[in-house]
């Protein structure tokens, strides 16, 4: 199955692993893309998000704009891991800084 498929109303359509991506990665992707595209996410299937690009302007290469999306997609998708496994970290130096002279839990 082709992860990108040219849809007849001037749509494009781009499959996504949900196995492989997090929601929260596809929306942040799909907000870099809003000021040349309509983007719609939908859930296809038990494996599948369906991103759906609908151009705003004639001049706009939706083919392209699918292929950019997939290459934000990673970036987001690393960001999103670090952030997870960077979780208490980022807790413990928030609580030291806002609360320096609590007790430790």
């Amino acid at each position: 199955m082709e992860n990108i498929e040219n849809l007849e109303n001037g749509k494009i359509l781009l499959r996504v692993y949900k196995s492989l991506h997090h929601y929260e990665a596809i929306l942040k992707a799909s907000y870099r893309f809003t000021e040349n595209c309509f983007i719609h996410i939908t859930s296809l299937d038990t494996q599948n998000y369906g991103i759906y690009f609908t151009a705003k302007k004639p001049e706009v290469d939706l083919l392209a704009q699918a292929n950019e999306f997939s290459n934000e997609l990673i970036d987001q998708e690393l960001r999103y891991s670090l952030e997870e496994s960077n979780r208490s970290i980022k807790e413990l130096i928030i609580k030291k800084a806002f609360f320096p002279f609590q007790n430790n839990e």
